[in-house]
């Protein structure tokens, strides 16, 4: 596993001169002795679970440092804390993160550094992001710094020597799920480091790592890999993906919570409406997936709609686009037939524009199609086949059941008008009405339209 070492070394140690290794059992040995520095052998062995090392920093640098987020009594209360401190990050600029499984009731959310920072600056960062999630005096466990001269912490992509658990990376998007060894090697092989500048504006307190590696006597001669850039964990794409699909697999449901949220806020959608969104996709979830009770998925439902609104979280990536073409609305007015069946369309091509994933596709429910539309439920459900009759929309799933139940999943769309021509700003508020006017002359409309729909569209008299 020599890239593997390689990256090891270049991320995480700055002196190899003392060091931790856990034994069977959960022993554990500090070395100090000079005469026996960290070697490539001992990572050798860590990454095939003989023992387990673990790292210091230097007397006075680091390059990288540790949220070491340990709560003995519940694993879930670690990844919910572990949310809130990933969250923080990235509410202040800083998205080149690493969360790694600790073996037993934690994770590990590190930071790398393209130059080396004098601890007591990693420190205030660490104090910084402890108040910004108000991860701090939670019950059951704590958050704490790692590594000091003095405190270290275990290097991931070992075993726990006393769970024999895996310690490998983690995706918050994919619910902190362990990776194995092979996905986890090519998850370090992308970690990027972070900007000395986001954490210490001043440049005299960040020095270059080749030159706090020679004060602190660390081993040099460790050639570098090339970086790939990871996943946004918080991107559109992402977010609108999970809501039109839902949960693929299990160990998703509170990150999708928190996703969701990020995505309803993103939208505009008001706080009370997020939490009846959220409650609404959750029913049409596979059960399997997910074990909580009915009550915590509320509390937990609630927790994350009041933590993203509260601090106005939304998403990565580019603006969602909410504008209407030319194309889009001309493809309405000629093909449907009646004035039911384009505000139907109409109402699921702006839906569309929120809420649609990166390959087009978004589920609609019967109720929110009679809101948007104008029109009662039976209606709307009547008027979806002709609206795939004539081309304007697909449907791309239907009837699919929720597994272990008799309910079936809201089907998945898909728009099929054309973007061309001018374009217009739309809300969810934006009448069909306004479209007309901006896109057409009125003696065009009146020979596209039956006059009945004319006067009713256009409320004329």
């Amino acid at each position: 596993m020599p890239d593997v070492i390689d990256r090891l070394f270049e991320l995480y140690i700055i002196q190899n001169r003392h060091y931790l290794m856990q034994f069977g059992g959960g022993y554990y040995k500090t070395v100090t002795d000079h005469a026996k520095p960290l070697r490539r052998y001992h990572l050798d062995a860590h990454l095939n679970g003989r023992y387990a090392v673990g790292i210091f920093a230097g007397q006075q640098f680091t390059r990288f440092m540790t949220f070491d987020v340990d709560f003995p009594q519940s694993l879930e209360t670690a990844r919910w804390v572990t949310y809130k401190i990933t969250t923080a990050l990235d509410s202040v600029g800083v998205h080149d993160y690493a969360v790694s499984y600790s073996g037993n009731k934690g994770y590990h959310v590190d930071i790398f550094f393209d130059k080396a920072l004098p601890i007591e600056i990693a420190r205030s960062f660490f104090s910084v992001i402890l108040d910004v999630a108000a991860a701090r005096n939670i019950d059951g466990g704590e958050v704490e710094f790692r590594p000091s001269a003095q405190q270290g912490v275990k290097l991931p992509l070992g075993t726990h020597q006393k769970t024999g658990n895996y310690c490998g990376f983690c995706r918050v998007e994919e619910g902190l799920r362990v990776m194995g060894p092979e996905e986890s090697a090519a998850y370090l092989a992308a970690i990027r480091k972070t900007d000395h500048a986001s954490i210490v504006r001043r440049e005299d307190l960040a020095y270059e790592v080749d030159d706090a590696r020679e004060m602190e006597d660390v081993i040099g001669r460790h050639r570098p890999l090339e970086t790939y850039a990871q996943d946004e964990s918080y991107s559109l794409t992402h977010a609108a993906e999970r809501y039109s699909e839902g949960m693929t697999g299990p160990g998703q449901r509170h990150s999708s919570f928190l996703l969701l949220a990020r995505l309803f806020n993103h939208n505009g959608v008001d706080r009370a409406d997020a939490y009846e969104m959220l409650a609404e996709w959750l029913e049409r979830q596979d059960r399997a997936y997910y074990k909580a009770t009915d009550d915590e998925c509320a509390r937990d439902m609630r927790a994350c709609i009041d933590y993203v609104y509260d601090k106005n979280l939304t998403l990565a990536g580019y603006e969602r686009d909410m504008t209407v073409s030319f194309g889009e609305i001309d493809a309405i007015i000629r093909k449907c037939p009646s004035k039911n069946h384009k505000a139907l369309a109409y109402a699921m091509l702006v839906h569309s524009k929120r809420w649609a994933s990166a390959t087009g596709t978004f589920f609609m429910t019967l109720d929110q199609m009679a809101q948007a539309a104008g029109v009662d439920r039976v209606t709307a459900w009547r008027n979806v086949p002709k609206l795939e009759e004539v081309q304007i929309i697909e449907v791309v799933r239907r009837n699919q059941r929720v597994g272990g139940s008799n309910r079936n999943r809201p089907n998945v769309y898909r728009m099929m008008t054309a973007r061309d021509g001018e374009e217009m700003d739309v809300t969810p508020a934006t009448a069909l009405s306004e479209c007309l006017v901006k896109f057409y002359e009125a003696a065009t409309l009146r020979s596209l339209l039956p006059r009945r729909q004319y006067t009713d569209l256009l409320k004329v008299s």
